[in-house]
């Protein structure tokens, strides 16, 4: 196992861009899965104005050992100058689950 499960939450401006880029972090084994949440209306003070936006929440599924890259590698590719990456790793897991995530990230790229 390569550490416990972690999760990584972030919001993006789009559910195309959402998809896109899980897509990248799971083709490249930063991540298991991403669950894509119903889009939210997110409300937040930005540069001193009032704002309420659509966005696409995703939550993000990987390992302690890999959360590091995995957010380092989400920041590159997110379109927002400032995006909300929260990552938290938990106490408590099914390890038959925990069992598959983490061989979903060591997988040898060539294995399905």
């Amino acid at each position: 196992m390569t550490g416990a499960p972690t999760l990584i939450y972030t919001t993006f401006e789009s559910d195309e861009e959402a998809k896109r880029t899980a897509r990248i972090l799971i083709d490249e084994r930063l991540v298991a899965c991403a669950n894509h949440l119903a889009p939210a209306t997110s409300q937040y003070i930005w540069e001193g104005t009032f704002c309420e936006d659509r966005e696409y929440p995703v939550l993000l599924k990987t390992t302690e050992t890999r959360a590091q890259a995995t957010m380092a590698r989400l920041r590159s590719l997110h379109s927002y100058d400032t995006p909300a990456i929260l990552c938290w790793t938990t106490d408590y897991s099914d390890r038959d689950y925990a069992k598959w995530l983490s061989g979903q990230i060591t997988k040898p790229r060539h294995q399905k």
